[in-house]
């Protein structure tokens, strides 16, 4: 997307999305080109501001380099230290001279250093501000949608459980449409490979707006995706599984009881969730059914996005951030 806009990449990182330990290590040496291209330019053309957009790995030791430089940060969409590690939300109130979280419960722990916190609102919920960020197909057919993530592994894990339900329950599925959304051109071969010989039919993420227009169900891996999938007002099932060892290592620093964004805004699991060894193919076939076969859902789902956005809505936070970035200009 920002490509879209007329940045300049140095380096397309949509490609080398990880998480956990074990997935990082496959992707070591691409990280260190990206941390050499990215460090040469900042030190070569000296930005007056740099923005940060997530990636929590990467961008702390960008901070840091920035602050020795003096180089002014903002930070927008910091890593999600609640759930994580409250002290690297410290670490980076000393570091950023501006940060805009996602969520209002994240500004306490932002607040200890020099940085100016402020939640300007989310930035999911200006994007479907009026469902403008909806279209409805003219079909009669509804659409069950396939998120498998951004990352390899994940997609890959997906995939595997997904492929083995559409198998075994094809006759649940067979008055629906079937769509997979890939996230990029890598995913999308995976998503094509993985699924081979099945009635999906596989779509890029700047079509899921279309999709989701005329959907009747999604199944969600745990991500950003979610409360995408919670705001346009479609049911969905939240799911995700990591290697056994990622997952041990995560259950020991995740604060939280809830994985999935949008059951974290509305406090409770609103929409079911199958982690780790509980997303099977049989599991996943009981909670469909329980959808599909439930008209009410829908309108349910209809209420809990409209929940969901009087709860994160501040006004645009791009202008928002855009206004502060314009003080350094």
């Amino acid at each position: 997307e920002s490509a879209k806009a007329g940045a300049e990449l140095l380096y397309p990182t949509v490609t080398l999305s990880t998480f956990g330990l074990l997935e990082l290590i496959g992707s070591l040496c691409r990280w260190k080109q990206v941390w050499d291209l990215t460090c040469a330019f900042v030190r070569n053309h000296r930005p007056r501001v740099v923005v940060l957009v997530d990636n929590p790995g990467f961008n702390f030791r960008l901070a840091r380099f920035c602050r020795r430089l003096e180089i002014p940060v903002v930070y927008f969409a910091p890593p999600q230290v609640w759930a994580w590690g409250r002290k690297r939300g410290v670490t980076l109130s000393h570091l950023a001279d501006w940060i805009f979280p996602l969520f209002p419960w994240e500004v306490p722990y932002f607040s200890s250093g020099k940085a100016r916190v402020e939640w300007a609102g989310h930035p999911m919920v200006e994007l479907f501000r009026g469902n403008e960020g909806l279209q409805k197909e003219a079909a009669d057919i509804p659409w069950v949608v396939l998120l498998p993530g951004s990352r390899k592994a994940e997609a890959k894990r997906y995939l595997t459980v997904v492929r083995a339900c559409l198998e075994k329950s094809s006759a649940l599925f067979a008055p629906y449409r079937l769509a997979a959304i890939a996230a990029s051109g890598e995913l999308r071969e995976l998503i094509v490979r993985e699924l081979q010989g099945l009635p999906v039919t596989v779509k890029m993420k700047e079509e899921l707006p279309l999709v989701l227009g005329s959907a009747c169900l999604a199944i969600a891996c745990a991500g950003t995706v979610t409360l995408e999938v919670a705001l346009a007002g479609v049911p969905q099932i939240i799911v995700y599984r990591l290697s056994r060892f990622t997952f041990w290592v995560a259950r020991m620093v995740f604060r939280g009881s809830l994985v999935g964004l949008p059951n974290i805004v509305l406090g409770e699991e609103v929409y079911p969730e199958l982690i780790q060894d509980d997303f099977s193919w049989w599991n996943l076939r009981q909670e469909v059914e329980k959808i599909l076969q439930n008209p009410a859902i829908h309108e349910r789902s209809l209420s809990w996005a409209e929940l969901i956005r009087k709860r994160l809505d501040r006004g645009n936070p791009f202008e928002r951030v855009v206004e502060v970035l314009g003080t350094y200009l």
